[in-house]
């Protein structure tokens, strides 16, 4: 049973990344995030800051964008033949993205975005126990700065602040056989935290139609801390009892948000462009998760070091912009996303898998200032099978993850002046 608040925890995070959204504008989602390269525009500023450099010089140019997530519910196929769904879930979330005209070769920049959050919920009495509501909000506040070396060459680097929050919660019943249950666990925990880390990048313009970047973004150190509140069965405690004991109490973790990798290459052919992005995320940073809490039974209980051991991964990109008119562009996107999750350590607060990504948008140039559009993206997540450890029946269940995936809308102008 001490696995459990340790599965609280795991989820709070690895649903802000797992389902991490690289997404980040209307052409980061146009393109499935094939926008480093060949970025441009307000959103340099976040995916290749170096590239501002090359904006008009003489022009400030920002971004203004709404971004719609919902969520697919997520079902599990019981090898015994019970089936669990997850509820769906649906974001909206604002975007802001800020890049500044030439001042003697130095550009400015800032982005306000949400790298990561969204949420998972199971109503079902074994999938709840280890996950019955995970929920992580970020906020990301990213100034940079850039500096041209020469007509072709630039450089940048910029410092990340994020902020979160995050809700876990899990219930832990067990069934007796005549419709009724005993309770063995209830737990909720709010943590917030404040960590800061940094990114740069690098830009080089064979010509201007051949361009190449690299940009990376170091690993933060989420530090939650916060309150955990519920219950737990005294025959925890190897009590000859089932009643219950409350707790209210302080806990902290501090778990690796990982550092990546961006390779870019991206080739203009007369009026279309085509983008190839290497993605790589070193998850292997983080290999368990360890926390603390104040109460010295509570710790007891639900304090034990849980390994992790995951895996860094890459995502491939390739992103499409062709310029239809002279007012009129229209995009297209496809990403390969490898999950970082081993079988090992799979369980129900985050059933992650391979992706394939799809993506498409358009945008139409009102005026020289003023240019507006919308784009979309679905994420296809694989069937995966998952053997995974029950809390409460102490044994493992055998079974399939299947459906899931996401729904990604942008509606966003850019303006320049």
């Amino acid at each position: 049973m001490k696995k459990t608040i340790l599965v609280s925890l795991t989820a709070c995070y690895l649903f802000a990344n797992g389902y991490k959204i690289p997404e980040q504008s209307l052409n980061g989602l146009a393109l499935s995030a094939a926008n480093v390269a060949n970025a441009n525009g307000a959103d340099s500023a976040y995916y290749n800051p170096a590239n501002m450099t090359f904006n008009n010089p003489n022009k400030n140019y920002f971004e203004l964008t709404s971004l719609f997530i919902h969520l697919n519910k997520v079902k599990f196929q019981n090898n015994n033949g019970e089936i669990y769904y997850s509820r769906k879930e649906d974001f909206a979330l604002p975007i802001f993205h800020f890049a500044s005209k030439d001042y003697n070769s130095y550009r400015f920049g800032l982005s306000i975005i949400y790298p990561g959050g969204l949420s998972k919920r199971w109503d079902d009495t074994i999938p709840e126990a280890g996950a019955k509501e995970f929920t992580l909000k970020t906020i990301e506040i990213n100034p940079s700065i850039a500096k041209k070396i020469n007509e072709n060459l630039a450089i940048a680097f910029g410092i990340r602040f994020v902020k979160s929050e995050g809700i876990a919660n899990v219930l832990g019943l067990k069934p007796n056989g005549n419709g009724t249950y005993t309770p063995l666990y209830s737990e909720y925990l709010n943590g917030t935290s404040f960590d800061k880390g940094w990114n740069g990048a690098i830009s080089y313009r064979l010509n201007n139609s051949t361009k190449f970047a690299v940009t990376y973004r170091s690993k933060i150190n989420l530090s939650l801390s916060g309150n955990a509140s519920g219950y737990y069965s005294l025959a925890l405690l190897q009590q000859p009892t089932t009643a219950v004991k409350t707790f209210n109490t302080k806990g902290k973790v501090t778990i690796p948000l990982p550092a990546t990798l961006n390779i870019a290459f991206a080739k203009t052919f007369n009026k279309t462009t085509i983008e190839f992005v290497y993605d790589r995320t070193y998850w292997s940073s983080y290999k368990k998760l360890d926390f603390d809490f104040e109460d010295p039974i509570v710790n007891a209980i639900f304090g034990t070091a849980k390994q992790k051991n995951w895996k860094d991964v890459n995502t491939y990109r390739i992103g499409i912009t062709h310029k239809c008119t002279d007012k009129l562009t229209a995009m297209l996107g496809y990403a390969y996303d490898k999950t970082p999750v081993p079988d090992s350590t799979i369980d129900f607060s985050l059933p992650d898998s391979d992706k394939h990504i799809f993506s498409g948008g358009i945008k139409y140039k009102y005026d020289d200032r003023l240019t507006i559009g919308f784009s979309a993206l679905y994420t296809k997540q694989k069937n995966r099978n998952a053997k995974i450890y029950d809390n409460i029946s102490n044994s493992y269940i055998n079974g399939t993850f299947k459906e899931g995936g996401a729904y990604l809308f942008a509606f966003g102008m850019n303006y320049s002046y």
